[in-house]
């Protein structure tokens, strides 16, 4: 599950996108396609099996896609998409760079992927709120202020019924639409170790972005024996990453904890053995600042700027699940 962050990519492990969206339209082999002809009902490109999201700089015009699956070279308006593996190719035609179309985005530098894991658990209903509140803001520093840098965030949920996994997300306004799916469930916390995991199964090795994991749970003393476990394969984890990249952390795996609950020691030595940041707010307002400031690359965000991380004098936020019980004023 987790290769391809260890010894890179390998065309016969890929994976093939086969559901229909009506948004998403699939282009083939040897097609020539004027991009301005495109029907506005589309959002998405298609081909060789895998969504478009363009890449990061590699070399003269040339730009590699974050899951190292294509190569993007651009010749004035004509940008031409060959599949790595297979050698499929595609040319699109009246790019537009600056305008980023169909989610093609061609940046200079590598940034970060992003993957977010949140407990839905319904004791961290208060935290599931609060996080839907600024998933707008920390999308935004994390995929637009770097505007020359190419990044990526990952959502991914979890209860003792299921993890779920959002999928990668380039734009802003799709990672606010993946938060506001998130439901708490009458559960208690388990499942850290697969939910993290499969956070990491989005990370590419030597592909330049950093790799960094935002882990968001209360914790539980049923699950201490899994986050053990978890200790000791990130452990593992790192030290073959490492191993497999001539000895470079450039490919290391950060985790970072917002842990709403106290004494999670298995928790904190997992960030710690990662060289994260273990935090343990005691407020949802407290947990929003260091959130934000987390996404913001270590920088704090000014509560006069974004009014949603003001708390009330009830120290109580909206409930969209519960709209006729609104915070007391």
């Amino acid at each position: 599950m987790l290769s391809r962050l260890i010894y890179g990519v390998k065309c016969d492990e890929m994976a093939m996108i086969s559901h229909f969206d009506p948004s998403v339209l699939w282009v083939y082999d040897k097609d020539k396609i004027n991009i301005q002809k495109i029907p506005a009902k589309i959002r998405y490109l298609r081909f060789a099996g895998r969504i478009l999201s363009g890449g990061i700089a590699s070399g003269n015009s040339t730009y590699t896609s974050a899951d190292k699956t294509f190569i993007y070279t651009l010749s004035g308006t004509d940008l031409e998409v060959k599949s790595i593996c297979d050698k499929q190719q595609l040319v699109l035609k009246n790019y537009d760079k600056e305008k980023e179309p169909y989610n093609l985005k061609l940046r200079q530098k590598g940034g970060k992927e992003i993957a977010i894991v949140i407990n839905v658990a319904n004791s961290m209903k208060e935290y599931v709120f609060a996080f839907k509140e600024i998933a707008p803001f920390v999308a935004k520093h994390i995929l637009e202020d770097g505007k020359d840098s190419y990044s990526k965030i990952t959502l991914v949920s979890f209860s003792d019924y299921d993890v779920k996994d959002y999928d990668d997300v380039f734009i802003s306004s799709e990672f606010v639409e993946d938060a506001k799916k998130l439901k708490v469930v009458n559960s208690q916390t388990k499942l850290v170790n697969y939910a993290l995991i499969q956070a990491m199964s989005h990370f590419t090795k030597d592909n330049g972005l950093k790799k960094e994991i935002f882990l968001i749970t209360d914790g539980n003393p049923n699950d201490m024996r899994n986050v053990e476990k978890m200790l000791h394969l990130t452990k593992n984890l790192n030290r073959n990453i490492v191993k497999n990249s001539g000895g470079s952390k450039e490919n290391w795996v950060t985790i970072h904890t917002l842990a709403l609950n106290k004494n999670l020691d298995a928790l904190k030595e997992i960030t710690l053995a990662t060289e994260g940041n273990f935090y343990e707010p005691s407020s949802a307002y407290e947990f929003k600042k260091l959130l934000l400031r987390l996404s913001n690359n270590g920088k704090d965000v000014e509560p006069r700027k974004i009014n949603v991380i003001i708390p009330s004098k009830a120290h109580k936020m909206y409930d969209p699940d519960n709209p006729n019980n609104p915070p007391k004023r």
